[in-house]
């Protein structure tokens, strides 16, 4: 049996999705809460990795993608809160971009990166 392979005019470049910051290992609670008119609705889960631009984790129940949500982390002993929209969203993994993160929020971010209890992900598994 003879199998052809058929190419298509994009590459996998065009695919592959730009990172505006770098990711970064983090095993962190989170929880991503959208709010409803008769309360809310919780997703609790695990972070995957952090970037100054948002977050993955596994979540249950993940909200769908385009969803507004607000998002609590715990870094560094202290917990902050901020909104994101849910970028993409699997049985694996959720992705969350945050939408209006806080200064003093960026910062922690960045201590946690710069004091290395965060490590790089490698290039080729920034998809």
């Amino acid at each position: 049996m003879q199998l052809e392979t058929f190419g298509t005019t994009t590459s996998d470049q065009q695919h592959r999705a730009v990172r505006r910051h770098p990711r970064f290992f983090l095993s962190a609670p989170v929880t991503a809460r959208k709010s409803l008119n008769a309360g809310s609705q919780v997703a609790r889960g695990i972070t995957v990795d952090i970037s100054l631009g948002g977050l993955s984790a596994v979540l249950c129940g993940p909200p769908p993608v385009g969803e507004r949500v607000s998002v609590r982390l715990k870094l560094m002993n202290t917990a902050f809160e901020t909104p994101a929209i849910v970028r993409h969203s699997s049985p694996a993994r959720t992705g969350l971009e945050f939408l209006s993160l806080s200064a003093e929020s960026r910062r922690r971010i960045e201590r946690c990166i710069r004091r290395s209890l965060l490590y790089p992900l490698p290039k080729e598994a920034e998809v």
